[in-house]
């Protein structure tokens, strides 16, 4: 039995496997408190451990250790795994989350498609990553900006006045959004962000037009929805953890 572990930078993502990945099932989220009250609940000498932490804390190492797992595993970047070849001169330097969605994505795509011409990975988190993978699963490259949330952040430190406002565009359609301008600060802030990261995200998929487009990462969903293109998994992370496992 495995306890699949993916640790992003603000949230952490888990999910025990016997000895086949159930798509039905629904991953847990949580911090690491949500984390080590899950384990409490299993039993840890029979369960191995797989890691993909970009955030390895202390706390998390301390955690994992005092749990009596039968191993532990921590996944990273290679430069070539599961038929996926790495880009990076250094490809260990490559963010782990990033690799294992590309071999998830890749195997997935290839399987439903024998003549794939490649795909888009798009990992929407704390930052937005953009890689772009050959149907013979040559990593050809990819992008890195700040995400939704840092990018607004970021806007809303360094602009005076905007804390004195309270309106957003909560309950607005996500391809409203895409399209209307804001009329508020904060509305043109978070259209502003979205339209930029919905931009990039267009300009690969007009270069790369046959690719297939996969979303995962938090605000990944709504990009899809914004875009109105492309798949749609949270757990890709999970599953390519879960296809370097041997």
């Amino acid at each position: 039995m495995y306890l699949l572990i993916d640790v992003g930078n603000t949230r952490i993502k888990w999910r025990l496997v016997n000895s086949v990945y159930d798509n039905g099932e629904v991953s847990h989220i949580g911090l690491l408190e949500d984390l080590a009250n899950y384990i409490k609940t299993i039993t840890t000498n029979k369960v191995r451990v797989l890691l993909a932490a970009v955030n390895q804390t202390q706390a998390l190492k301390r955690l994992l250790a005092e749990s009596e797992f039968i191993s532990i595993t921590v996944a990273q970047s290679e430069l070539t795994q599961a038929g996926i070849h790495n880009s990076y001169s250094h490809p260990k330097r490559m963010g782990v989350d990033r690799w294992l969605a590309m071999i998830a994505a890749h195997s997935y795509a290839t399987m439903n498609n024998s003549d794939l011409c490649g795909v888009i990975v798009i990992d929407a988190g704390s930052a937005l990553t953009i890689d772009v993978v050959s149907g013979i699963g040559v990593h050809k490259g990819g992008y890195i900006v700040p995400g939704l949330i840092m990018a607004q952040k970021a806007l809303f430190a360094n602009t005076e006045q905007v804390i004195q406002y309270n309106e957003s565009s909560a309950g607005t359609k996500q391809s409203d959004i895409y399209k209307k301008l804001g009329n508020n600060t904060i509305q043109c802030v978070e259209r502003g962000v979205i339209n930029q990261m919905a931009a990039l995200i267009h300009q690969v998929k007009e270069e790369y037009l046959d690719y297939e487009v996969f979303f995962t990462g938090g605000d990944g969903e709504m990009l899809a929805g914004v875009l109105e293109t492309g798949t749609v998994d949270k757990d890709l992370v999970l599953k390519g953890l879960w296809q370097v496992r041997n």
